[in-house]
């Protein structure tokens, strides 16, 4: 131990004091690293940004604390857009231009896939945050990790749910994406071994008007009991409040889920109001009860620096930062090979849990997934909610409630 000052602990890595490394910090030449998300429209910018927000802060916390290897962590942000070819070409300046070590981030499935593949090419490591593509981790690149849980485990939750809430006749609207799509087959899987009937339609991804299709539901016979819907687009507060104000869902006669996201984020209030309670959602990550330290640490230091609460979109991102920067230290230089093979070893304890990937290939989408990164669902009963302070339906070993569904009034 160094004489004088005492070793720095944060987020599980140990690192020099701060006041015996600012100059050699300054002075050193940066651990590049790049993060990637829709920063504007069409892609879901709002969660883009408050994914970027989270990694602004790992990067201030890791630097004041002494950096990594004796050398400060950058960190080159992208803006992808939503779209798959504006994540090829961020993709490529990362790794041709700003020659980074590893990369983090994507909010969409579809773009991360086209990422993915520039990635293989130059055996760059590359974390995903938040999607949930089943195929990403099933084509077995060893340069790619899965932070975030995927369709496997999000859309399995959903259809149990279903089954336990009683729903008989669900319609299921997917969004044409590979995300989209993903969460369509495993969801249709679980229904049908519930025995549960549905439909199915699909939506294009910037579609923002559902009027027709709603009213065509509306006349199904027998009643449809469940809208289950999976957008990841600024047009799901479209569908809310068409399917609210044509009395269709979420309603007494038919509830309503939304996977994807945005319900989860602060614009999502501001955009559907009233028409939003009793939407259900998932949250990927630990609920509100089971929160450790660190996350009550992270959620008290992003209000305080940006005025709003995180989603837990940004608690991926802040976690997939400091697992990076965990994984560079443990390889002990930048190496991708290197970094690779310490990403297989991370038993770091972030604000989700503990952090883990998987190396076995069965089923396939195991391969460097977070095999247990939690998730539950939620349904909202009062306007203006955060997804902490919601009402925890699923599992049902960690609700907050005794009923399975809060069933609307109206």
């Amino acid at each position: 131990m160094a004489t004088g000052a005492a070793a720095l602990v944060i987020a599980g890595l140990v690192l020099v004091p701060v006041q015996m490394t600012r100059s050699v910090l300054s002075a050193a030449e940066p651990i590049m690293l790049g993060e990637v998300g829709p920063l504007s429209p069409p892609g879901g910018y709002a969660d883009g940004q408050l994914m970027k927000d989270a990694a602004i802060l790992a990067t201030d916390e890791i630097n004041k604390a002494g950096g990594v290897l004796g050398r400060p962590v950058a960190v080159s942000y992208q803006d992808t857009r939503g779209l798959p070819e504006e994540g090829t070409a961020a993709a490529e300046r990362l790794t041709a231009q700003e020659h980074v070590s590893a990369i983090f981030g994507e909010f969409h499935s579809s773009v991360f896939l086209a990422e993915m593949e520039v990635v293989h090419k130059t055996g760059t490591p590359i974390l995903a945050v938040d999607v949930w593509a089943n195929k990403i981790t099933a084509k077995g690149y060893p340069e790619v990790f899965r932070l975030a849980p995927c369709q496997a485990l999000i859309a399995t939750q959903y259809g149990d749910w279903i089954a336990a809430a009683g729903f008989k006749n669900v319609v299921v609207l997917y969004e044409k994406t590979d995300g989209g799509q993903s969460h369509r087959d495993v969801l249709l899987a679980v229904l049908d071994k519930h025995g549960i009937k549905y439909d199915v339609i699909g939506a294009d991804l910037d579609q923002k008007e559902f009027t027709a299709q709603i009213e065509r539901l509306k006349t199904h016979n027998p009643p449809y009991d469940f809208f289950a819907t999976a957008f990841s687009e600024a047009g799901l507060y479209a569908l809310v409040n068409q399917a609210h104000t044509l009395g269709f869902a979420p309603t007494a006669k038919t509830g309503m889920y939304n996977s994807g996201g945005p319900a989860t984020t602060p614009t999502f209030w501001q955009n559907v109001g009233e028409n939003g309670k009793y939407l259900i959602t998932e949250v990927p990550g630990l609920p509100k009860s089971g929160w450790n330290y660190k996350t009550r640490a992270f959620v008290a230091a992003f209000k305080q620096r940006f005025k709003s609460p995180p989603t837990p979109q940004a608690m991926e991102s802040y976690d997939a930062e400091y697992v990076l920067v965990d994984a560079i230290r443990r390889a002990g230089n930048t190496n991708p090979k290197a970094i690779i093979h310490a990403l297989e070893q991370t038993n770091w304890l972030g604000t989700r849990g503990t952090t883990t990937f998987a190396t076995d290939r069965d089923p396939d989408w195991h391969y460097h997934q977070f095999v247990t990164a939690p998730v539950h669902l939620i349904e909202f009963d009062r306007v203006g909610q955060t997804p902490d302070d919601a009402v925890v339906i699923w599992p049902r070993n960690v609700a907050t409630t005794k009923s399975v569904y809060l069933r609307p009034m109206q």
